[in-house]
């Protein structure tokens, strides 16, 4: 990766820390993705901390947590970003965000799951990191690190998500999803939603493939694709919207 291609991930991360901060209704999340050749992370918060006016708010630092480069200081929670890096190598890109329905799931012992046609990722119940903490040490970080697991989100309870990806837009998407998806969960369970069953996973998966072979065939797109190019446009626009709770 070129200083061309660093570039433009740091574009790509103020672009997801934007999507997340209007979609989901949260201005203390961020987003980090690896630095080339895993010399270390880049993270931008979705806002500057501290009053911060600073705009261009954005820092890199290595896995020892000594800073690199960048505006302002090490994220509290940075152990979130070297913790799953190390333990993933197939993971390029973490969110870390407070989205209030997942939340309010965790609470209730309910772990997300599949429901709905852009949740499969979650089958079998997204992990949930039972202590309602900061996750501010190495030892904290590694534990958030082994409840993720492979899958592809964990929720502290009482605290907030962490999604990845193998890029930028992916980690940003599948936190935008998995906080949809556990408002239609939280809905569907007080009209009496017991949970999906096989037939239903099977029959999701089938579709599924036929729409990634429908994707595929027509170039190199992928699930994630059509919502990030939609909100990137927002972004890029100054068209900002709040979802929040509704």
């Amino acid at each position: 990766m070129n200083a061309a291609n660093i570039k433009g991930g740091e574009e790509d991360l103020k672009i997801a820390s934007k999507i997340l901060e209007w979609e989901i209704g949260d201005i203390w999340g961020h987003v980090g993705v690896r630095l080339p050749e895993n010399q270390g992370i880049a993270v931008k918060l979705f806002r500057p901390p501290d009053d911060d006016d600073e705009e261009d708010w954005l820092v890199h630092f290595d896995y020892s947590l000594k800073k690199l480069s960048g505006v302002g200081k090490i994220p509290n929670e940075s152990v979130i970003y070297t913790e799953i890096l190390k333990a993933r190598s197939d993971v390029n890109a973490v969110v870390h965000a407070h989205a209030p329905m997942c939340v309010a799931l965790s609470m209730a012992n309910k772990k997300i799951d599949t429901i709905h046609m852009q949740s499969k990722q979650y089958a079998g119940g997204v992990p949930v990191f039972p202590d309602p903490i900061f996750i501010l040490d190495e030892g904290e970080g590694d534990a958030l690190a082994k409840t993720l697991g492979r899958a592809v989100a964990v929720v502290i309870r009482g605290h907030g998500i962490v999604t990845v990806g193998k890029t930028i837009k992916e980690a940003c998407i599948n936190a935008l999803y998995l906080e949809r998806t556990a408002k239609i969960q939280a809905v569907a369970n007080a009209l009496g939603f017991q949970g999906v069953d096989k037939e239903f996973l099977d029959k999701l998966a089938v579709s599924h493939k036929k729409l990634m072979a429908g994707l595929s065939s027509g170039g190199p797109r992928d699930q994630f694709d059509a919502e990030w190019r939609y909100y990137k446009k927002k972004v890029l626009r100054g068209e900002y919207w709040s979802r929040g709770w509704v």
